[in-house]
């Protein structure tokens, strides 16, 4: 696997690690003391899982797997990126809500641009 292939693995495991750990911390909050000892390892099996999941997706032969693979790759890349540059902004709360939807456009872009045809899976096999 080439580098730009694992940063993109590893930017989406990321994100998922932030965007679950966030979430299952703050839906216990209420009932757990320490919700944050839920949260980590939740975010850490999530980060793990999808990180697991892009790198194995991106190197598979099936063109849907790939197309899968590579937009969950853009939306880690766009979420990382504008999170970090928008927070220098805006507050934090704000950048997240614009990351998740830059990521979004993105990631749906990038599945939409690949589009798993004989011309696309000759151009990946290059790759």
């Amino acid at each position: 696997m080439d580098v730009p292939r694992a940063l993109a693995a590893l930017a989406a495991g990321v994100t998922a690690f932030l965007v679950v750990g966030v979430v299952v911390t703050e839906l216990a909050a209420s009932r757990i003391a320490f919700s944050l000892l839920v949260g980590l390892p939740a975010g850490l099996l999530a980060g793990v899982a999808v990180t697991v999941a892009v790198a194995l997706g991106l190197g598979d032969e099936s063109p849907e797997r790939r197309r899968i693979a590579r937009s969950a790759g853009g939306f880690g890349v766009a979420f990382l990126a504008v999170a970090i540059l928008a927070s220098t902004v805006v507050g934090t709360v704000l950048s997240l809500f614009v990351a998740g939807a830059v990521g979004i456009v993105v990631a749906a872009a990038t599945y939409l641009r690949s589009s798993g045809s004989a011309a696309t899976a000759a151009t990946d096999s290059r790759e």
